[in-house]
């Protein structure tokens, strides 16, 4: 039996393609997602990044953009997932941006001891026709992981390609199928095991910062 849950994942989709153009990343999303629900009963809610205005920096608040909804969103969540194209060689430009854009509330948790992102789980899912991933990876799992996101085994779920000429359908079903899908499953499982595991036995956050000794970083010391 599926286990009653409120748990709730959020997907960062940071493909460049405006929403009437097909993105890989985005039907790879969608794939987790139906996972999530199908198997994980798992709520999922996907943001297209470049739908919504952005601005370049590293506080919260910008000219009254839409990133604060966006981080409000993060903050109900249980489940975060970075979703990325690569571009050469790295996450896309709209990952990194909100990235920069989370700067100050890396600041509060250098202040206080306490992330917003404590006992939440970080994910990422990657797709490409160039090699990158591993890198991408190693980039934003470190920035989970200090920001306070729990990690679990097998924390991404990527596919790398060429799907030149593929309809939505058709990428749908090849990603539906065989190792990617696989990955897939695995991935949604651990994600959903973590995030429920979290709501019963939450983490304990850490003290502030001894700001006189100069120690910084998350967690207890």
């Amino acid at each position: 039996m599926t286990p009653s849950s409120n748990i709730k994942a959020l997907f960062l989709l940071g493909t460049l393609k405006k929403k009437q153009v097909l993105s890989n990343t985005a039907v790879l999303c969608e794939v987790v997602a139906d996972i999530f629900r199908e198997q994980e009963n798992v709520d999922s809610e996907i943001i297209r990044l470049r739908d919504y205005d952005i601005q370049p920096g590293t506080k919260t608040e910008i000219d009254g953009d839409d990133w604060p909804m966006i981080v409000g969103k993060m903050k109900a969540a249980d489940i975060i997932i970075f979703a990325t194209p690569v571009w050469w060689g790295i996450q896309s430009s709209l990952i990194q941006r909100i990235i920069e854009r989370l700067d100050e509330l890396n600041d509060e948790l250098l202040a206080t001891g306490k992330s917003d992102f404590a006992n939440k789980v970080g994910g990422i899912v990657i797709t490409g026709a160039e090699d990158g991933a591993e890198h991408i990876i190693g980039n934003i799992l470190n920035f989970m992981s200090f920001n306070g996101f729990t990690i679990p085994p097998a924390p991404s779920v990527s596919w790398l390609g060429d799907a030149s000429g593929k309809t939505k359908d058709e990428l749908k079903t090849k990603f539906s199928k065989g190792p990617v899908y696989s990955l897939a499953k695995t991935f949604a499982r651990n994600e959903a095991f973590f995030a429920r595991l979290l709501k019963q036995h939450p983490v304990p956050e850490g003290d502030s910062v001894d700001h006189k000794s100069g120690a910084i970083g998350y967690g207890e010391r």
